[in-house]
């Protein structure tokens, strides 16, 4: 397990199988099979004056609650109490949740507290999760170290997915005192999803990482091999007449820029500085207490960090992740990779949606002539953009994605006459997506549809395509309390233009209908359309065990093509893969922990050809 890290147990998972735990106080050790009982938190309602958030914890108000303690190791000796204890209390108003945590300490003077950035943590920490939603999959984390750096995550799917990059407006202070260290939270119930209920019920766990000790402790204890982690959590009882907060954030901004640069004789577009002025909006409205419209107009994203520096000397694409955080906002939910097994590497990135083509640099280059010079957009300007995403009592969850981005010129002169070429050209992007749970979260069937149309009136754009679309369904079973799954999908893709935009996909680096030995593929110049299609098979047992496994396949046609909004590493492939591992968590001999697992895998192309294996 990685010490930096917080809930996400990092290192607790084997080749995409999640493997987290739970612990009931009282034992010194559980064994493989005993039953854990479930524990429960009863809060009240604060009457009263509320907490001051300073990191003392003296406050009139957390005389009304008990404390919640008994924390248990989860690593490194997993069921036994840990080296220093901790304790807890909850409390509520109309409007926020607040939380009082004392890490105890004997040597205070010896606690790590590190300074980081946001959810880049180190040192001691300790984390509260709430499952707000009550659906088993679904839950909010918040995190703080002892030195005052927070954290926060949205988890779906059990914890098969958790978003790092949602940052929820909360507060919170850190002391230390003679005792060991504290934090007091407030977190507005604005940034919490929850039902309209009379009477709340909510999952609830906490975790503390003592970091000297190397301890990870948990209140509601969840076993190393059990399978899944929000449907495992204690609970959170007495929270009464909660009205779900509506969210409403607007951000607008003005931009004034000055570059200098070095001044370059006869090119009219380096005389050594530019201004540019530049303003847009920001907005995010809560529609309902489940729902978010998410909008932005003009988006400004120069303060993004920048993508780090890849040398590519492959004919394939980069992959790099978002960072835009209009577009990193509940992107679980937009989300519908391919396949997610490791046993073949680069293609795990696979996925019918990669934000990053929505606002990418322009295409197109013009034509120069001797003596010319060129002033082309760094990026396509993003005109306007708007997301819709949530989830519903019953299970739904849906992502809604329209984005519209504008048709951007390069300039080109001489030094005495002036033109304009196009380089991109005026392009919609769409998305839906749609996941419905049922039995309690066990099963859920899911799709998704994507479109992409470019308004090609100048003939020089003509390499791009006009149209693309694509389209998929998914599944996902558990059974066994989630330690047996089998998950599969389907997908197709169809793409248009004219046929020298059909065939150029035809023959770049992800198609390569023209190599030799590829079998009955050939390039057919006539083509002003192209469709594929692909599909992925997963079974495995995946926790409650020593022994997990994973075995399944997938291909990819040779038409397929999800590159307008989509990520496609190749075409043309079927892949067979399979891997089984062997664990044993609980100490042994001088290990604390002990795997060892097989991989085996195979890829061939639809010739028949054995690529590798």
């Amino acid at each position: 397990m990685d010490q930096h890290a917080p809930l996400f147990l990092g290192g607790m998972f084997c080749l995409g199988m999640l493997s987290i735990p739970l612990i009931s106080a009282g034992s010194a050790i559980l064994q493989e099979d005993s039953i854990i009982e479930k524990k429960t938190y009863l809060t009240k309602k604060i009457t009263d004056v509320p907490p001051l958030i300073d990191g003392i914890l003296d406050d009139q108000a957390w005389g009304f609650v008990d404390w919640g303690d008994e924390f248990i190791q989860f690593q490194p000796d997993e069921g036994k109490a840990p080296a220093q204890k901790t304790a807890f209390k909850i409390l509520y108003d109309d409007k926020n949740i607040y939380v009082g945590i004392k890490c105890y300490d004997t040597e205070p003077e010896k606690i790590v507290k590190r300074m980081g950035r946001r959810d880049n943590y180190d040192g001691d920490w300790v984390q509260v999760v709430f499952d707000s939603y009550f659906d088993h999959l679904t839950a909010f984390g918040f995190m703080v170290t002892a030195s005052g750096v927070i954290g926060d995550e949205y988890i779906t799917n059990d914890f098969q997915n958790e978003d790092l990059s949602w940052d929820p407006i909360w507060y919170v202070k850190t002391t230390i005192d003679h005792e060991g260290w504290n934090a007091e939270m407030r977190i507005p119930l604005s940034q919490l999803r929850f039902p309209e209920k009379e009477e709340l019920v909510w999952g609830l766990e906490f975790l503390r990482r003592d970091h000297r000790k190397g301890e990870l402790s948990m209140w509601q204890y969840i076993k190393k091999n059990a399978p899944g982690f929000v449907h495992r959590f204690g609970e959170l009882h007495g929270l009464q007449g909660l009205k779900p907060q509506k969210q409403l954030e607007v951000m607008p901004y003005v931009l004034g820029k000055i570059e200098n640069s070095e001044k370059v004789e006869g090119n009219p577009y380096a005389t050594g500085s530019r201004q540019v002025i530049n303003a847009g909006l920001d907005a995010k409205i809560g529609i309902t207490s489940n729902f978010t419209l998410d909008l932005t107009f003009n988006p400004d994203f120069g303060q993004v960090e920048a993508d780090p520096s890849i040398v590519n000397l492959t004919g394939f694409q980069n992959y790099f992740s978002e960072r835009r955080p209009f577009f990193i906002e509940s992107n679980n939910i937009l989300d519908y990779r391919i396949s997610e097994s490791i046993a073949w590497g680069s293609h795990n990135s696979d996925n019918l949606f990669y934000s990053r083509r929505i606002g990418h640099n322009p295409q197109g280059y013009p034509g120069l002539n001797d003596n010319e010079y060129v002033r082309i957009p760094e990026n396509t300007t993003i005109l306007g953009a708007l997301k819709l995403t949530g989830k519903t009592q019953d299970g739904l969850s849906v992502g809604v994605l329209e984005s519209l981005t504008q048709r951007e010129i390069a300039k080109i002169s001489d030094g005495t006459n002036e033109r304009s070429e196009a380089v991109e050209p005026l392009t919609n992007y769409f998305e839906t997506r749609i996941i419905k749970d049922y039995n309690k979260g066990n099963t859920q069937i899911g799709g998704i549809v994507t479109s992409v149309n470019r308004d090609l009136r100048d003939p020089e754009l003509d390499f791009l395509r006009r149209s693309a679309y694509a389209g998929g369904l998914d599944f996902n079973h558990n059974w066994k309390n989630k330690t047996w799954y089998l998950y599969g999908n389907v997908i197709f893709s169809r793409v248009e233009g004219s046929t020298e935009s059909i065939t150029n996909t035809q023959t770049s680096q992800e198609h390569l209908f023209q190599r030799p030995g590829s079998g009955r593929l050939n390039v057919d110049t006539t083509l002003s359309s192209l469709n594929g299609t692909g599909a992925t098979i997963r079974f495995g047992r995946g926790g409650n065990g020593k022994i997990q496994f994973q075995l399944g396949g997938t291909y990819r046609s040779p038409g397929i093509e999800l590159n307008d909004i989509g990520y496609l590493y190749k075409a043309n492939a079927l892949y067979q893969f399979f891997w089984a591992s062997y664990h044993i968590y609980n100490p042994w001999w001088i290990l604390n922990r002990f795997q060892c697992n097989i991989n085996q895998w195979t890829d061939w192309d639809f010739g028949g050809n054995n690529l590798y294996r």
